[in-house]
């Protein structure tokens, strides 16, 4: 993939304002509360929105595209406030989680009509809508209806109309949920290269290896409040100096406590199944550090190793620590 699949950037800006600002916004359905106080600023590259399902992702992406109002604070696009000036949603490019498309089209009538929605030609819609296709590896299929394609590929034809109008800010709420392995690596990779081309991509997801695998900078919500910003393997940091477990599975557990209890960062084991040894450790980079050299010198074969709690409840628990 290169920067030549897809429509040229608009003429260069200066970025003295960010591409997204929410300042204090709230909003309320009711007695129920969607999003409370929330404030960040993002301004180029990929940044991950984590939480679990009801965290109030969908809301906060359905206030950033104009879909709602905030009850409270405002919401600004480049600078602008949308609610006064719609100019701004011109600039940006959006995947919702839900939808129902259009399944007696092909992609390639769809993503052109998406094109001539924002005002271009037949001839330049028609030839933006073949490049972003071709952006997201469905250049092979896109005369097929979408009522055919899979999953992962009804995923992509999303994103390529999300990207029709050359957007400068893309927003993409849980872009691979439901699709199979190649598809999510896919995804992944046309993700990856946005952010490198300069676009800010907001990318949201409830499975914390996802997002790790797409950018190192998010956004974590819980409840509806922003618990965290920043740096993910800064909170890896930390969190790896508290109590985690190891699995591991083998036909001689026993054999093999043994031998991790003398480790100095190792202060308990279990054994949870017949053939599984469940490690406690406060340092769990130190042990996978030295866990091959262990595992070579006891002899005893390992079959599978897991961390159950390398997950994103994990880090929300640890993040509510003392709220």
């Amino acid at each position: 993939m290169n920067s030549n699949d897809i429509p040229e950037k608009k003429a260069a800006e200066t970025n003295v304002v960010p591409a997204l600002m929410l300042d204090h916004v709230s909003k309320w359905y009711g007695n129920i509360v969607g999003l409370n106080d929330v404030s960040i600023a993002i301004n180029g590259g990929v940044t991950g929105l984590l939480g679990m399902n009801g965290a109030g992702k969908s809301t906060l992406f359905k206030l950033i595209v104009g879909k709602l109002k905030p009850s409270q604070g405002t919401v600004r696009l480049f600078g602008i406030d949308p609610w006064k000036n719609k100019s701004p949603f011109s600039r940006i490019g959006y995947v919702p989680e839900h939808e129902k498309l259009y399944d007696w089209m092909t992609a390639f009538e769809f993503v052109t009509i998406m094109a001539r929605l924002f005002g271009h030609s037949r001839d330049d819609a028609e030839e933006r809508a073949k490049h972003v296709l071709t952006f997201v590896g469905l250049d092979d299929v896109m005369h097929k209806e979408l009522g055919k394609y899979s999953k992962g590929m009804r995923q992509r034809a999303k994103i390529a109309q999300a990207l029709v109008n050359d957007p400068d800010l893309i927003i993409l709420d849980e872009p691979l949920q439901g699709c199979d392995p190649l598809a999510r690596t896919t995804i992944m990779n046309v993700i990856r290269e946005l952010g490198s081309m300069g676009k800010t991509i907001v990318v949201s997801s409830h499975i914390l290896s996802e997002i790790e695998r797409i950018t190192e900078q998010i956004v974590i919500l819980h409840n509806g409040r922003l618990l965290a910003l920043g740096n993910l393997h800064a909170i890896r940091d930390l969190l790896d100096k508290h109590p985690h477990r190891i699995s591991l599975t083998t036909t001689q557990p026993r054999e093999l406590a043994s031998k991790f209890l003398k480790h100095e960062s190792v202060y308990g084991v279990h054994f949870p199944a017949e053939n599984e040894l469940l490690i406690e450790t406060h340092d769990l980079g130190k042990v996978h550090k030295d866990m091959p050299l262990i595992l070579d010198n006891s002899g005893i074969r390992v079959t599978g190793i897991e961390n159950p709690d390398d997950n994103l409840e994990s880090i929300l628990e640890y993040l509510m620590e003392g709220r």
